[in-house]
């Protein structure tokens, strides 16, 4: 989800890089700049420059529409790479003062535009590079940030500013004429916060109370097309990929196993757990291919491997620079737990075993004292191990794996680190369902901040119809919705929520259900997103998502995979 998020919150900087906030603004461009600055950062001996370890980045003096100005140069590693340049605030300009620049850009990356204070609160805005093609001037107030990390919601004495590239690819980046502008200069965004619905808690059954009575029964055709996907992908017929392609995710079919056996399907959900049963060879001297062990160390499974030959790289093989997360290997060990609690079976037992003693390996105590996280594992590629700090999404993940294994005292100290860390009424929305679907009710109060917030919830016309739903992040000019994230909705309503609102976004899903015939057989799927807006360019909108099917199955069903809870 993966948002976000490296003192404590500046370490984990990358992650939430991809979960705040990204805009579509069509800017105003002009031939002339107003004159907003006096005394401008134009000089790249000024700025301060640091990146994840991988990424590179490079600022030059260069010639702007104003004369001298910086120019940046970047290339960004893997698919969630970062690079940033900082420069100091001065507490008696800012931040009565805002920020101004002329900006101009080559690249599809996304910019984040960040205010620190002295106790590492961290304030930004995210938009999209391809908004800059042209030269635009830029002024942005404290007010038009959100809240994202560290320290707490209040921003205090200032400290630095930043400009930081996220995401994936390389690009250029002009920027001249910055510095403080007057008090008072037009603002280029909007004042940032949430966007409260005025129908929030409006009573009863209806569209616009975004409650139903009763649930809609499920499209058996959604599970059809996940067998059917599991015996056309591959010659071995036991992983499936993720959009009807060639990747392989341990992720989504953690999901779909889950979904196999909720299902009744067992055999279908042990192809998927055989495979990675059988990848465990300790004498494993490849290291792109997909096992738990390379010569004799435990590393964990790759994010995604290629699920069959492609030119010269070779199925099961790590393409290129594919993580090996502690996210997948919670999930993986919560639907291996899940097949011994239903079938009472130890055939994953040894996987469990091995799982199990990964995460707690990569568990650290964090400094404060009683709290701690599992770090990161091994990313892109194996090139380093953990990044210096802990990962909120997966942690909810590995704290609910810890609790089904019965390792209450670590889960617990994971579940103080989550309390601490989750701040904010504008975080990915991953972090406020998945945190209800782990702690269960007595947390069910968090799904009204993005349930209640118009920035998160978003009606749209699809398939002749308006659908409801949620979007992955607070996103006011951004009309789209993540299906997989409307069933963390559905499904955290329904078992700890108003189950009245979660019946209604389950079958909010039923409206976003299209036809697919694959080798004659006729069935429904479901898409990644809504449409293209927000960074969703990739999703292929004739084809299904596996993901998005297994929240399907599991809203309708009445399922909570973190917690392995079922209603009725």
């Amino acid at each position: 989800m993966l948002k976000k998020l490296f003192c404590f919150f500046m370490t984990v900087i990358a992650v939430f890089f991809l979960g705040c906030k990204e805009e579509n603004i069509e800017p105003k461009t002009n031939a002339s700049f107003q004159n907003l600055v006096s005394d401008p950062w134009d000089d790249p001996s000024l700025w301060a420059s640091s990146n994840d370890g991988s990424s590179k980045i490079e600022l030059k003096k260069a010639e702007g529409v104003k004369g001298d100005a910086v120019l940046v140069e970047y290339s960004l590693s893997g698919e969630h790479g970062w690079a940033q340049w900082k420069h100091s605030l001065s507490p008696e300009k800012f931040p009565s003062h805002p920020i101004s620049f002329i900006i101009k850009a080559e690249g599809f990356s996304d910019l984040e535009i960040k205010f620190l204070d002295s106790d590492q609160s961290t304030f930004g805005r995210k938009v999209s590079l391809k908004s800059y093609k042209d030269w635009t001037q830029v002024t942005i107030y404290l007010n038009n940030t959100d809240y994202w990390w560290g320290g707490d919601d209040k921003f205090d004495k200032p400290l630095d500013f930043y400009f930081a590239v996220s995401g994936k690819g390389n690009g250029k980046i002009m920027i001249d004429e910055i510095g403080y502008a007057s008090e008072g200069a037009k603002a280029s965004f909007p004042i940032a916060g949430v966007l409260l619905d005025p129908d929030r808690e409006l009573p009863g059954i209806g569209f616009r109370q975004r409650r139903d009575s009763e649930l809609i029964p499920e499209d058996t055709g959604v599970l059809e097309w996940l067998k059917t996907i599991q015996d056309v992908s591959s010659p071995d017929k036991a992983g499936l990929p993720s959009m009807e392609s060639n990747e392989f995710q341990t992720f989504n079919n953690a999901l779909v196993a889950m979904a196999f056996i909720l299902k009744g399907e067992r055999e279908r959900a042990e192809r998927i757990l055989d495979f990675y049963s059988s990848a465990t060879d300790r004498n494993n001297r490849c290291l792109r291919l997909q096992n738990f062990f390379y010569k004799g160390q435990a590393r964990g499974f790759y994010q995604y491997v290629l699920l069959n030959d492609e030119g010269d790289k070779l199925a099961y093989h790590n393409p290129g620079v594919s993580d090996r997360w502690m996210g997948d290997m919670a999930w993986l060990l919560i639907a291996c737990k899940y097949y011994e609690k239903t079938f009472h079976s130890q055939r994953y037992g040894e996987l469990s075993g091995l799982l199990l003693n990964l995460l707690n390996e990569w568990y650290t105590d964090d400094n404060a004292g009683g709290v701690g996280y599992v770090r990161h594992g091994w990313r892109e590629g194996d090139k380093r191990l953990h990044e210096n700090g802990g990962h909120p999404e997966g942690n909810i993940d590995a704290y609910a794996a810890f609790l089904l294994c019965g390792e209450k005292d670590r889960a617990m100290k994971i579940r103080k680190w989550l309390d601490t860390a989750l701040k904010g009424k504008s975080l990915p929305l991953d972090l406020y369902t998945w945190r209800v679907l782990a702690f269960g009710k007595e947390s069910a109060d968090v799904l009204n901040i993005p349930e209640y917030d118009l920035r998160y919830r978003k009606t749209l016309d699809i398939n002749g119809r308006k659908v409801v739903g949620m979007f992955h992040g607070a996103e006011p000019e951004i009309s789209n919705i993540w299906t997989d994230g409307t069933g963390h909705m559905a499904v955290a309503h329904i078992l700890y929520g108003d189950r009245e609102r979660g019946y209604f976004y389950s079958n909010q899903l039923d409206g976003m259900l299209f036809d697919r015939t694959i080798n004659g057989n006729k069935l429904r799927a479901l898409p990644y997103a809504a449409n293209t807006k927000g960074g969703y360019d990739w999703v292929k909108f004739d084809r299904g998502f596996v993901s998005c099917a297994a929240w399907y199955i599991f809203a309708k069903n009445k399922f909570n995979p973190l917690m392995l809870e079922k209603v009725e």
